[in-house]
């Protein structure tokens, strides 16, 4: 039996096994107030089993049926399925012994499963036919396993569904990047909120299409001066708008023009400048798209969401030679005026605990991979750009957020061989890209750019801290100098990945995850993207999940 019909046959299974908990458990009166929470989650369950069912397996527009998605791809959507049918054992063999009371299509062949499912009037009638057996199920099992249906087993098998329709929720995100959405009104639509994918899909649109005409840099200004702090990009403020009347909190990063930039200004040459200043109004659009909101410790440790901040547009100050970026602040953002980054807690040295230092890697990987699922890259991946904010205002735990997002340089930028460029941030820099880049931006240079900041939070010592000596020495370097500079930069960077002290810190598997990171091959073409994503999820992503509970 092919991967297609076989996880057509799971699915139909992990369907109606669903309908049976769920109808079975609107009988019990044990949950007290967790009734409605359990009856909810199951529903919300049940809806997304029955939508990624119509969405990947339909007869006119299934995405398992387009050619262009490989087997690898399938064998991952048959992995979940499996995992959740497995989960839910126990129940459907409850269910069974009561199967026989009514015709049951479970008995039938894949094969029949397939053909029935052909058009929406077979469907249709199989669903109707399922619903009323359970009514028959539910009358008929009067000596029923009730110890199934227990409270803590009920919130352990919603852990269950939540785990692996959360990563079918994932794979679908890779299966969009490949073949598109269905229609052009997917991201709007209900099947797109059922699935959980209304975000991802709206970001995948907006990189393929043009910021409007109108949108531009903000009209407001800073309440207060912004001035730059030596080694922090990111600070707080107030943001005014041209009323006067409202004000927000705002995470402020500060972009200083680039040389052909400041020229362009200060000759006046609007056209040039208008069109240097082009990919820092592409970025900011493209930051206003939505994303995921109120993310928690446990999706941290176990899901897939993006753990940035809100973008509100940029400001242009032509008179001081920079732009700003401006973000909305969370409220969890302590009153102090610095921001807190991952570098200024590395810096202070107070080691956190084991289980939180995996939290913060595995958030970071989870969000560099919706990142790329979403069709972006971040293309300036360092522990000064990311952000660790408390949970909650009053709480110790933290959560990372990535910002600091660069723009896109073309590679002919810089050409003179003695041009300088800045060594700190080429630390975390893949060879194809540091100093002067010799390779358009690719997924693999984010994933390198990961594992140095892996590195640093298995160390707890901070790149500026380890290289302190050659950034004192030399803080700039001409590009002459880059290809030896980086065998030098990266053998140490390798030689700690492998050497004892992080295995000692942080266990083999961290290890090897970051050497991973820093080896990671290169996809060529959107198909071998798609697998490479597949990879980083499995072996990167959920490598780190079982260091979190430590």
């Amino acid at each position: 039996m092919d991967l297609f019909s076989t996880s057509l046959e799971i699915i139909h299974l992990v369907y109606t096994t669903t309908i049976f908990i769920r109808d079975v458990t609107q009988e019990v009166k044990g949950y007290g107030d967790a009734k409605r929470d359990i009856s909810e989650r199951l529903e919300h369950e049940l809806v997304f089993v029955e939508t990624f069912s119509d969405v990947c397996f339909g007869e006119e527009r299934g995405f398992l049926r387009d050619t262009r998605v490989r087997d690898s791809v399938k064998r991952d959507v048959k992995h979940c399925l499996d995992a959740l049918n497995k989960a839910l054992a126990a129940y459907r063999a409850e269910a069974w012994k009561y199967a026989g009371a009514v015709p049951d299509l479970v008995d039938q062949s894949a094969e029949d499963l397939t053909k029935l499912e052909l058009k929406d009037e077979g469907k249709k009638k199989w669903r109707d036919g399922m619903k009323a057996r359970c009514q028959v199920w539910r009358k008929k099992a009067a000596p029923l396993e009730w110890a199934l249906f227990g409270k803590e087993e009920m919130e352990a098998l919603l852990v269950a569904y939540s785990e692996w329709t959360d990563r079918l929720r994932q794979t679908l995100s890779i299966i969009l990047l490949l073949v598109g959405t269905p229609t052009l009104e997917f991201a709007a639509s209900a099947q797109a909120a059922n699935l959980g994918v209304k975000e991802v899909s709206e970001r995948q649109a907006r990189v393929v299409s043009k910021p409007p005409e109108e949108y531009d840099a903000l009209q407001g200004e800073m309440k207060n001066p912004v001035v730059a702090k030596p080694g922090n990009g990111l600070i707080r403020g107030v943001y005014e708008d041209e009323s006067g009347f409202d004000s927000v909190d705002v995470v402020v990063e500060i972009r200083p023009y680039e040389e052909a930039l400041s020229l362009a200004v200060s000759e006046r040459n609007y056209d040039e400048a208008r069109e240097l200043k082009e990919p820092l109004r592409q970025l900011t659009w493209l930051l206003q798209s939505p994303m995921d909101s109120n993310v928690s410790t446990q999706d941290a440790a176990e899901g897939y969401r993006m753990h940035t901040l809100s973008c509100m547009g940029f400001l242009d100050e032509p008179s001081k030679n920079r732009s700003l970026i401006l973000y909305r602040a969370p409220q969890t953002l302590p009153a102090a005026q610095d921001v807190p980054t991952l570098h200024t807690y590395v810096q202070k040295g107070a080691k956190p605990a084991l289980g939180s230092r995996f939290l913060t890697a595995r958030a970071l990987a989870a969000t560099l991979l919706t990142i790329h699922t979403s069709d972006w890259v971040h293309k300036n991946i360092c522990s000064r750009s990311v952000l660790i904010l408390p949970i909650s205002e009053h709480a110790t735990e933290t959560l990372p957020y990535l910002v600091g997002w660069d723009v896109a340089r073309p590679l002919e930028a810089g050409t003179s061989l003695h041009a300088l460029f800045d060594l700190e941030p080429n630390l975390y820099r893949h060879q194809q890209r540091f100093g002067k880049p010799s390779q358009k931006f690719a997924n693999e240079h984010d994933i390198y750019s990961l594992g140095v900041v892996l590195l640093e939070i298995g160390l707890w010592k901070a790149m500026s801290t380890i290289f302190a000596r050659p950034l004192e020495k030399n803080p700039r370097i001409e590009t002459t100098q880059q290809h030896a500079l980086f065998k030098r930069v990266n053998g140490m960077i390798v030689d700690m990945a492998q050497g004892i002290e992080l295995k000692r810190e942080m266990g083999e598997r961290y290890a090897a995850v970051v050497q991973k990171c820093l080896k990671w091959e290169p996809s060529q073409g959107q198909e071998e993207v798609v697998e490479s994503s597949i990879r980083f999820r499995t072996e990167v992503v959920d490598a780190l999940v079982a260091g979190c509970k430590l």
